[in-house]
């Protein structure tokens, strides 16, 4: 729970910023590259976590690959903030809840869909369509094959779930038999 309340303090904070510059998209760029630098290099990733090395030592290590980088100014001192306040072990929930800002502020919503069988992207393009036209909103989706389904559709966006699956179907059917009320 702590976790999420500091992702989403700190991702607000560098989307105000990136809302101001007008760089939302490169901040997100920024973001993520970084992310790749740390899981390329444990030990760098390491340093900056682990209390046990000279603060000016992060600093100055931290300066050289963000240079190297060549990221702007804004996300480079965000990106010292968290290793100074020791929040660098945030950084991917951080960088997550800032693409979902990303999202909501282009009106943007991910749907991830589930069907039994492999849909072809004019399948998946078709499904997208109707939950924008249900939803309000572009609607990105993200597809899992899931043979546990049996056949038809399952689809969840946000807390919102639409479930036309088979085993769904026969769920609710067993249900029904239960409380007797098929006949």
């Amino acid at each position: 729970m702590k976790n999420q309340v500091i992702a989403k303090r700190y991702s607000r904070a560098l989307f105000n910023l990136a809302v101001e510059a007008n760089a939302i998209e490169q901040f997100a760029t920024e973001l993520d590259g970084f992310i790749e630098v740390l899981k390329a290099l444990p030990d760098f990733e390491n340093m900056l976590r682990n209390p046990l090395y000279p603060e000016e030592v992060k600093v100055g290590l931290f300066k050289k690959v963000s240079a190297g980088m060549g990221l702007t100014t804004i996300v480079s001192s965000f990106l010292n903030l968290l290793v100074e306040k020791k929040r660098i072990q945030h950084l991917p929930e951080i960088a997550d809840y800032y693409h979902r800002l990303i999202d909501e502020h282009s009106n943007i919503s991910r749907a991830k869909v589930k069907a039994a069988v492999k849909l072809d992207a004019a399948e998946i393009e078709k499904i997208a369509g109707a939950l924008e036209k249900k939803i309000g909103k572009k609607i990105v989706v993200e597809f899992e094959q899931d043979p546990s389904l049996l056949g038809g559709v399952f689809a969840q966006i946000g807390d919102l779930v639409l479930d036309g699956s088979v085993k769904r179907q026969l769920l609710n059917f067993k249900e029904s038999l239960k409380r007797g009320a098929v006949g």
